[in-house]
Parts: structure tokens; sequence; C-alpha cells
């Protein structure tokens, strides 16, 4: 009879004790997630109030460190940051997420060797999840291991074949590797897993536009407005696209859109500089264009468009000074040399213009200059010198030593595309094309743009492989459709091999998507299309009305207004002004 009073007691005793540490922690557990999510989505504010009530709840700080890290992580309070994370106290369920921080932040100090650290303490148990290697990834990307980078993206898709930023990443490399087409399908698998994040959204609509698909950009860029409308990328994707039709004043207004978050970017002082020379700001656009190219000396975009502007401006001095070097040089291009030419003619020194006007009409030689290392490459200070000395070195005939340096830098940066890139232009240079392309082949693995690509087919031609040069162009152009400067090279090689009408629609896209405005491709299609049996005259004419001191393009409409039984005067009128020219380069050159 007295147990039933105490049955009751034990019931309630029973209550109390499953309401032990454990269960008591559950509200604590709940913000420590709450915080999670709110670092899944980005807001490190939520996050280190999550993080500040678990601990009020009574969670240890080993279950909080590694969030409330990340939160002040996000906010850019590194020192904050450090606190929390910099004695590694973490539970074992939060330690990978503590340590990915903590990586992250001695990357934000500059400490590559202490993220190396944390990372290899984070995959020490041969676990590490799809999030930790898309960090490692891009870490290695950074640290110029590039063909590492490439592995860790593929071991995190092994891992986790549907996490939205593994597929971000792997588009990303198949872009640089690739091209914009082949890496849609990666974007729109993972916008599949998560149909708002803004930062697969804004890869996306970036590489639509790269692949030409403008319409789908825009949606995809108005999606972003819809999602969030502080969001500036979506603004600066539009500003882009408002650029390259041609609407400068719609450019600017979505630009002042972003409130300033691009303006120490590359991109936006290029796009910027581009609107001020649209808007006739000449200076302005020069203001601009000089920081970028002091920045990135190597950029050549930025550069033609500096010289552009200078010229524009009335500074033709300028221009002489800033780029008279690079256009000595037997690789500079067409339009450097013009524009160097055209300011020796406002100086009123008609011979100088003449010699770099005369080589800006030649062909391009098959030999190249060693290319830069990539702006913002992390692959070390001696590979940027190096480029300089090898250049230097097969200048001088060097070529063994040149060798033997590509060689030893190579095994400092091993796995970097650069410095493979690097070795392939020595071996070019020194005539031995077989071996350039094996080691450009490795380099495109993970990176070919049009610079490498170009050196490709140089390298198949050398051997004698026009066939497959051509098959390369033409795989290139598949994956990057707007390639404008792919497009001509396929055209002009084209029609050396007598394909005419595949030469024409080649060269016709191109001087299309520059706006009927580059004389030299006008004049290849008037050459081309009067061997076709075209009407071409108009053609030339309109590549001579642009650049009338190039004697190619004088000879060439001679040539057609004689070929057309009109004009005999012109014609003739034409070619002595050739033969002046020709008279004229050689005195100077004397």
């Amino acid at each position: 009879m007295g147990c039933r009073p105490n049955l009751r007691v034990c019931l309630i005793a029973a209550v109390v004790l499953a309401a032990s540490p454990a269960a008591v922690a559950a509200p604590g557990r709940d913000l420590v997630s709450e915080a999670e999510a709110a670092l899944d989505r980005g807001d490190g504010i939520a996050a280190e109030l999550a993080a500040k009530r678990a601990l009020d709840a009574g969670v240890s700080s080993a279950q909080i460190s590694a969030v409330a890290g990340e939160a002040e992580l996000l906010q850019g309070d590194l020192a904050a940051a450090r606190k929390w994370l910099g004695t590694e106290n973490f539970s074992d369920a939060t330690q990978e997420r503590g340590l990915r921080a903590l990586a992250r932040l001695e990357i934000e100090e500059g400490d590559f060797s202490a993220a190396t650290r944390a990372y290899d303490r984070a995959l020490a148990d041969g676990h590490g999840s799809a999030q930790l290697w898309v960090d490692v990834g891009r870490f290695r990307y950074r640290s110029g291991q590039h063909h590492m980078a490439l592995e860790a993206a593929r071991t995190a898709l092994e891992a986790d074949g549907n996490d939205p930023r593994a597929l971000e990443f792997r588009g990303q490399l198949a872009r640089d590797a690739v091209g914009p087409v082949a890496a849609l399908p990666w974007f729109e698998k993972g916008l599949e897993r998560a149909p708002d994040d803004l930062s697969q959204l804004g890869e996306y609509a970036a590489t639509l536009a790269e692949a030409g698909r403008n319409v789908d950009m825009l949606r995809v860029a108005r999606r972003m407005v819809a999602i969030d409308p502080r969001d500036p990328r979506a603004y600066f994707l539009q500003a882009v696209l408002a650029a390259r039709a041609g609407h400068a004043g719609l450019a600017r207004r979505l630009l002042d859109r972003t409130n300033g978050a691009y303006d120490d970017t590359p991109a936006a002082q290029l796009l910027s500089g581009i609107l001020e020379l649209r808007n006739g700001s000449a200076k302005l656009a020069a203001e601009q264009l000089e920081t970028l190219t002091q920045a990135q000396p190597d950029n050549g975009n930025a550069a033609m468009l500096l010289a552009r502007a200078l010229l524009s401006s009335g500074d033709a001095e300028g221009v002489v000074a800033r780029f008279r070097a690079a256009a000595d040089r037997p690789d500079a291009s067409p339009y450097l040399l013009t524009m160097v030419g055209r300011a020796y003619e406002q100086m009123g020194l008609r011979l100088e213009a003449a010699r770099y006007l005369d080589r800006a009409a030649r062909p391009r030689p098959a030999m190249m200059a060693v290319l830069p290392v990539t702006a913002g490459s992390s692959s070390g200070p001696e590979a940027q010198s190096a480029v300089r000395l090898l250049r230097q070195m097969l200048a001088q005939g060097r070529r063994a030593e040149a060798i033997a340096t590509a060689n030893r830098v190579g095994l400092e940066y091993a796995g970097s595309a650069d410095v493979e890139i690097l070795g392939g232009d020595v071996a070019l240079l020194a005539g031995n094309p077989r071996a350039a392309l094996g080691v450009y082949s490795r380099a495109a693995q993970v990176r070919r743009d049009f610079s490498l690509v170009e050196r490709m087919v140089a390298a198949q031609r050398m051997m004698g492989r026009e066939q497959d040069a051509r098959r390369l162009l033409a795989e290139y152009l598949t994956h990057n459709p707007r390639s404008v400067p792919a497009a001509a090279l396929l055209g002009r090689i084209e029609g050396q091999g007598g394909n005419l009408s595949e030469a024409v629609a080649l060269l016709g896209f191109a001087n299309d998507s520059t706006g009927r405005q580059d004389p030299l491709l006008l004049a290849d299609l008037s050459e081309i299309g009067a061997r076709r049996g075209d009407l071409a005259t108009e053609t030339a004419q309109r590549a001579y009305q642009l650049q009338r001191s190039n004697p190619r393009i004088a000879a060439t409409l001679a040539r057609l207004l004689e070929a057309d039984g009109a004009g005999g005067t012109q014609a003739n009128a034409l070619l002595a002004k050739v033969q002046r020219t020709a008279s004229g380069t050689l005195l100077a050159q004397q």
C-alpha cells in the first residue's frame, strides 16, 4: 500500500533525470544550428547573435568557437575571429568547420603556410566534406597549384555530387579549361539544388554572357535583383551587357547602382575606362586606365585602350613615351603599331610614323614572345621576373640558358599552369614546337584562353599540321563562340588553305562583332571576297577610309579597282602612294 505515493515520486524523479544536461542543452544546440544556418547564407551578424545566445544558454565554448569565429570572420573582424579560432578549441562535431574558418583567417592575414597546416589538420582523418575540399581547391588554385586544385574539385564531387559549392567550383574550372559552353551544365545542376543561391546565379549569368546568350543572362540578372535588390553583382553584369550593346548611358547608370562595390577591381576599372572613352572624356578614360595598367602591366586590353585614350586626348608624346619600347618588339600587335604610328603622325614625324604603320600592315611573325604570367597569379615573384629574363636570353640567342632557367622555374612551381605556359613559350621560341605543344597541352587542362590556343596553333603549324591547327581553333570556337580573335585567326587560316566560303563566314562574324571598324579585317574580307568572285571593292574602300596610311590596305584597294576596270587614275595614285611609303620606310630604317 505504501508503494503508490513512492511510485509517483519515482515517476517525477524519472522526468527530472530525463531532463539531464543533454536534454537541458537542447535549446542551446538549436541555437548552434541557427548560427550554422546563418553562416551558410552569409549572415555573420545573425550567426554571432545566435552563438552568443547559445553561450548564455550553457553551451560549451568548444561547441561555439567555430561558429563564433567564422561569424567574426564574415564581418571582417580578424582580431575577434582569432580569439575564437586561434586556440583550436573545437568540439568533434565542429572541428572541420573551425579549421576551415581558421585556414581562411590565415589566408586573409597572408600566412599561406599556416593555412596549409590548418587544412592538413582538417583532412587528417581522411574524410573531408565536399565544402572542405572546395576550400582546399580554391586555396590551391590561388597558390598556383592549378592541377592539384582540379583534383580537389573532383574529390569534392566524389564526397557530395549535389553540393552547390562543389558544383559551382567545378563549373568555374570548366570555364577556364574548356570555355563557357562547357561550364553552363555545372552551374545549372547547382541551381537545381539551390535555385536562389546568389553566388551560383552570378556565376551562371556571367557565363551565359560569355557564351553570347545575352537574353538568358539578363533574365538571370533580373532574378538576382528580385531575390536581393542590394546585390551589386546583378547590376554590374547588366552594366557590362549594356556596354557591349553600345548603350553607354545605361551602362553608367547600372554601374552607379553597384555603389562602388567593384571600384577597385580590374573589370570595373576597364569598364569605366571604356565608358569614359565612349562618352568623349578621353582624359578621364586615360586616368582610369593608367591606374589599371600600373596594377596589371601585362594587361594587353587595358594597355591598348590607354594608348587610344592618350592619343584621343592629344597626348601623342605620352603614347610614344609609354608604348614605343613595346612597339619595337618583334611580336608587337598591329593595333599597338598603328597607335604609335599615328602618335608620330600627330607629332609631325612622318618617317617615324611610316616605319610603324608599315609594320602594322605586315602579317604577324609566326614566332611569338614569352607570355606574361597571368595577372593575379600566385606563382611567385621569381616566375614574374623570369619572364623578363627569358625574353632577354632569347633575344640574345642564349637558348640553352633560357631552357635551363625555364626548367628550374618549372621545378620550383610544379603544378602551376602559368609556369607550364612559360616553359612552353621557351621551347617554342627555341625552335622545339613538339616539346612546346606537350607542355601547352598540360596547361590547357586547367586554363585554355585564346593566347594559349594561339600558341598551340603556332606549334601545330610549325610542325606542318595545318589540319590539327584548324581543328584546335574550331573546337575552341565551339566552346567560346564570342571569341573574335579566334574567329579571325581561323578565317585567315581557312583563306590561306583555299576554303574561301568558310573564311568569309568567320571573318564576317569577326568583322560584325567589332562594329565593322577593324581595317585589317575589312582588308582580309575584301581580298578573300575578290578571290571568290564577290564585289569586294566597297569593303576595301571602307578599310582604306579607316586607315589611309596602311600600304597593304592601299595596295588591296588599288588591285580591286584595277580588276573592276574602273578608277584607273585612283588605282595608279594608290600604287604610287604605296611605293612612296615603302621608300620612306627604307629610309627610316637606314
